[in-house]
């Protein structure tokens, strides 16, 4: 419908020109992974969700580099060690066009793996199981 504007259109409105270029191959392999995936923004964040939970989020970080960040990161398999960071929530810093096309299908799996456990604990209902901090994820 003319007039309609996507979240991804409005999130790149308040940043510079270049970002939907240096975005936009990033989102569109996060939506290819998962299709089921809806979009939204929350804050500095384009937010890939299921039901109430974030899959994956989107930003441009330090020196309008691209992140990936995964709220289940600590629970992810990562084999070709791209997820950075030391909390639960890892990230991965795709720092060219060549990098992202080097690591898409170990992104696409991390995004996958994201998915099956943010499915898991969702029931249905928009509730999520709540963990302990001592529990391990499902």
């Amino acid at each position: 419908m003319p007039g309609n504007i996507d979240e991804f259109e409005l999130y790149c409105q308040s940043e510079p020109p270049e970002a939907r270029e240096s975005l936009g191959p990033v989102r569109q392999l996060i939506l290819d992974a998962v299709a089921r995936l809806s979009e939204g923004r929350v804050h500095f964040y384009l937010i890939y969700h299921f039901g109430g939970g974030a899959v994956a989020k989107l930003h441009l970080g330090a020196k309008q580099r691209v992140d990936i960040t995964f709220v289940t990161g600590e629970d992810l398999t990562d084999p070709e060690k791209l997820l950075k960071g030391s909390s639960s929530v890892r990230t991965i810093k795709v720092t060219s066009a060549a990098f992202l096309e080097k690591h898409r299908e170990a992104s696409n799996d991390l995004e996958r793996q994201s998915f099956a456990l943010i499915s898991e604990r969702f029931d249905g209902f928009e509730h999520f199981i709540t963990l302990r901090p001592d529990q391990p994820s499902p």
